[in-house]
């Protein structure tokens, strides 16, 4: 404790940062209401307004409320530094010994501003923070914010190993000595400052105390939804990759890659000589069917940002797709999506068209797999009903039928789409079928490496390969490796195909995918002289 005899309390002195952009019309208010609750704490106190380049006046305000107030100071600077670096300049002057920051909106209940800073003082605590997700806290916002906070924080707690319920809350006290032995090491300088400096906290074994409060938010917010939300995932992707955690996963999850793969061969009776009874003229062709999946690929998304209202050369399309894949394979937690935005910032795409159009791609291709799936059950249940031409016909009808009560699905698409909804209801029919194509060259370049073994069943294939591109999105093992082939051999297996040629046809097929992925992708990042290290989540940071 910073002293324990309560006589003493009163020559503890606190600094309250205020960090304030554009803040003109809250600024005034803000400190005011700081200096009314703090005079009720007893406590010694100066009040830091670490105004940061802004353009509308605050600094003139901040600088009269100063020259006023002695116990007022007001920090500038001419150009934004970001939140978190803007905070950490002002700590590093502050004269308190303990140190707390407030939101200028005041969001929480300044009731508990004494009960955060006692944390410090007379319990001991080295950090404090509000939370506005623990039972005891009364939180008012919007479903949406609300939603992303807690999948937000369930992020940070599973994959940066953090204890707490809330990281971002403005609203947060801490033991000078504490929080200037982690200001050097923390690499953020915005948003997520927050987050990172109650990471950095608990794994160097500071004691840390969340605090349940009343907490409103006001009319106006700096964060920008779309942007913020996916420069916030960068930054857990970027912690999670620098610690120990990842290494650890990475490692468990490439001895499970190979232990499912051993685990296959074992039961399947893997045996070299399968491979070589393969028709190699096969599996060269189906190598070269499954190129031309790109190029659709990336005619999908040139057609989907057309929509949006942005024209990108299909060759771009192709590369930035491209890239985006290869990213996935050797990348953990499907980076490949958010190095895409990367990519196509270069086009001058906004950040939020590109994830609009990222959505629809997911959709449709979730939409499609399990329709393909459908299908073939329906076809291999009734396999020699559908090749007389009559019911031929009729299968071919009810096909057709099926995508069009897709095609009435737009709304809803359009609602999950919210930025693209009223764009891709014109271009759905398009979508769709590009969609359809890609996952039938998917099935087709297995279906050709089975014919390569001398084995012909287009409609098990089709199950296999849309059950195990859905096993594979699951990110346990690098780019699916294991996963993909144990679904795969399974289906194949029980459908009559020797499961040791199941297994060696899963190998190959995903195999020659990835291969064929990783090689496009970097001549992709050849041709836009990028490299990988770019598109990683450090420089990602960049797109906010």
């Amino acid at each position: 404790m910073l002293n324990s005899k309560p006589k003493a309390l009163t020559r503890v002195k606190v600094t309250i940062v205020l960090p304030a952009f554009n803040e003109a019309k809250r600024i005034r208010k803000a400190v005011e209401e700081v200096k009314r609750w703090m005079d009720k704490t007893g406590y010694d106190y100066e009040v830091i307004i670490a105004e940061d380049g802004s353009t509308d006046g605050t600094d003139k305000i901040a600088a009269e409320l100063a020259k006023k107030d002695p116990k007022i100071k007001h920090l500038h600077s001419d150009k934004r530094l970001g939140r978190g670096k803007a905070l950490a300049r002002a700590f590093k002057q502050a004269e308190g010994d303990v140190l707390a920051y407030l939101d200028v909106d005041l969001s929480t209940d300044m009731k508990h501003l004494k009960e955060l800073i006692d944390a410090i003082i007379k319990e001991g605590y080295d950090f404090a923070t509000g939370s506005r997700l623990m039972k005891e806290s009364q939180a008012e916002r919007p479903f949406k914010r609300d939603f992303a906070s807690k999948v937000y924080n369930f992020l940070v707690r599973f994959m940066l190993g953090s204890k707490l319920r809330d990281h971002q809350c403005g609203f947060k006290a801490f033991r000078k000595s504490a929080v200037l032995s982690l200001l050097d090491d923390v690499k953020d300088d915005h948003w997520f400052w927050d987050t990172e400096i109650l990471v950095l906290a608990q794994r160097r074994g500071f004691k840390v105390k969340e605090i349940p409060v009343k907490w409103r938010q006001s009319g106006e917010t700096k964060v920008r939804f779309t942007k913020d939300v996916l420069y916030m995932f960068a930054q857990i992707l970027r912690m999670w990759m620098e610690s120990k955690r990842s290494k650890k996963f990475l490692a468990f999850s490439i001895l499970l890659s190979v232990a499912i793969l051993v685990c296959l061969a074992l039961w399947s009776g893997f045996d070299l000589s399968i491979l070589s009874k393969a028709d190699l003229r096969l599996v060269a062709l189906a190598s070269l069917i499954y190129i031309i999946s790109f190029v659709i690929r990336g005619y999908r998304f040139e057609y989907i940002l057309s929509k949006l209202g942005f024209s990108v050369p299909l060759g771009f399309c192709v590369e930035g797709v491209a890239i985006s894949q290869m990213a996935n394979v050797v990348i953990p937690a499907r980076v490949g999506d958010l190095a895409r935005v990367y990519v196509f910032r270069m086009k001058d795409i906004p950040v939020s068209k590109s994830l609009s159009g990222l959505t629809v791609e997911r959709v449709f291709d979730l939409l499609i797999v399990i329709l393909l799936a459908f299908v073939a059950i329906i076809a291999m249940n009734c396999y020699k009903l559908v090749t007389t031409p009559i019911y031929a016909v009729l299968f071919l009808m009810l096909i057709l039928g099926i995508m069009l009560a897709l095609a009435r699905m737009e709304n809803v698409v359009g609602r999950i789409i919210r930025d693209a909804g009223k764009a891709m209801r014109k271009g759905f029919t398009v979508v769709a079928l590009t969609t359809l194509a890609i996952w039938l060259i998917d099935s087709l370049v297995c279906y050709i490496i089975l014919l390569a073994f001398g084995i012909s069943d287009f409609a098990v294939v089709i199950l296999a390969v849309s059950i195990a591109n859905i096993a594979k999105a699951i990110p346990i093992t690098p780019g699916g490796i294991g996963t993909y082939e144990a679904v795969m051999t399974g289906i194949l297996a029980m459908s009559g195909v020797g499961s040791g040629v199941a297994f060696v046809v899963s190998l190959i097929d995903h195999t020659i995918k990835n291969l064929i992925t990783v090689a496009l992708g970097g001549i992709s990042l050849a041709s836009l002289n990028i490299r990988l290290s770019d598109i990683t989540c450090e420089r990602l940071e960049s797109i906010q």
